[in-house]
């Protein structure tokens, strides 16, 4: 047994050193951009190579102190080299700073837009509309710019204390270190977060740690996850059914009803109007969106399942996996940074998360239209690439499903 633990280690230091060396091949094409992304996006699904292989030796050698120190040090690695790499696969970083811009200026992000206030980059996403995100994450963008730090700084703490309660939650239960593994190894969370600097890392940490919480902090937490990017108000009739607590739902509705400090409630109506073309509206990468004729049917279907949530006979995390797999499934948007989301749910649960994690790691490849965003300001979608991508997932499930059926 000493043997085969030894043996594995030294597996698990070298699959982190070709972790390592894929997070920096994609510089080798700096100067072409269409070579450089295509790279990139390449080397990111490469990655779940040893990342997969390493949830594998931890589910089967016992585990160790030493054991503990490579996974957790390569862990750290990969994330500072991510960190000091640039934000290449989106350009989502350039809108944080300008409404942290606006911000720190006096300015009102949810009334002027880059267009209006004349923004010279015209890369930026959203160029002609007025913040949609959360006052959480206004908050979080703004906290980077005074700093003076990197916008991704922001996603980067986040993830890092997601990593942390994870850990601790892990330690309180007596989880195995592959769970961990599953967060703490994926390239998910390290091209996203640290690279490309995605602040749903926020959203994640906060939904997480209303999870792991109960009572009045639950109710807190689930209202300021909810002030981020809004859909986690979808949860409350679950979170209703664990537990009722009149100081939570007053602290919900207070953090809630702070939005109107920002703008009026008519003003809302128009951001969450716009922020329902995330289920229907513009398509990127939409997996059953393509069975539907428009957004209100997946709203319906949305909404139907927050309702009826609460009647399954299922534990919560696993409520919270069927919602967001469904949630994503039927939505019209699922960028590879979205999947995130599911993470630590599935760690937390007893659910086999191989379907989810090849779709993580084929949705990579869906960075295609980034080479004609950056090249012309164009964005096309190749739907060769996310059929196979579609298809892909949906056979292996398929043959999941099976296979536990035959059990």
């Amino acid at each position: 047994m000493g043997d085969l633990v030894h043996y594995s280690i030294s597996i698990v230091s070298g699959l982190a050193i070709a972790y390592l060396a894929l997070l920096l091949s994609g510089t080798a094409s700096i100067n072409d951009e269409a070579a450089r992304i295509t790279s990139i996006s390449v080397s990111y699904s490469i990655a779940y190579i040893p990342y997969l292989l390493t949830l594998w030796i931890a589910r089967i050698v016992p585990d160790t102190r030493r054991l503990r120190m490579v996974v957790v040090g390569g862990a750290i690695l990969f994330r500072l080299l991510a960190f000091s790499l640039p934000a290449a696969l989106s350009d989502d970083v350039l809108r944080y700073e300008w409404e942290a811009s606006r911000l720190a200026v006096g300015e009102n992000p949810y009334r002027v837009s880059p267009a209006s206030t004349g923004a010279a980059n015209r890369k930026i996403p959203g160029y002609d509309f007025s913040a949609v995100y959360g006052p959480v994450l206004e908050g979080a963008h703004l906290a980077s710019f005074v700093l003076g730090l990197p916008m991704k700084a922001s996603a980067a703490f986040a993830e890092a204390l997601l990593l942390g309660l994870f850990w601790w939650w892990m330690q309180k239960n007596g989880w195995p270190l592959w769970k961990w593994v599953l967060l703490g190894w994926s390239p998910l969370n390290v091209y996203e977060y640290w690279m490309n600097g995605h602040n749903d890392a926020w959203l994640i940490l906060l939904l997480f740690a209303a999870f792991v919480t109960k009572g009045a902090w639950s109710w807190i937490l689930l209202a300021l996850a909810t002030l981020t990017k809004w859909w986690p108000i979808l949860l409350i009739p679950l979170w209703l059914r664990l537990g009722f607590s009149w100081p939570g739902l007053i602290g919900y509705a207070l953090l809630m009803g702070s939005c109107l400090l920002c703008i009026p409630a008519v003003e809302w109506v128009g951001k969450v109007r716009f922020t329902t073309g995330f289920l229907g509206g513009w398509e990127n990468n939409a997996f059953l969106y393509r069975l539907l004729s428009d957004k209100m049917q997946a709203i319906g279907l949305i909404g139907s399942l927050s309702i009826v949530l609460p009647f399954l006979k299922m534990g919560q995390v696993e409520s919270i996996v069927l919602f967001l797999t469904c949630f994503l499934a039927v939505s019209a948007n699922i960028h590879p940074w979205y999947l995130g989301w599911l993470l630590p749910f599935l760690g937390a649960s007893k659910v086999n998360p191989l379907p989810w994690l090849l779709s993580m790691a084929l949705l990579p490849l869906a960075y295609d239209p980034m080479i004609g965003w950056r090249l012309n300001g164009e964005w096309r979608e190749d739907e060769v690439i996310r059929y196979l991508i579609w298809g892909s997932v949906s056979v292996f499930s398929l043959i999941q499903v099976a296979c536990l059926r035959k059990r």
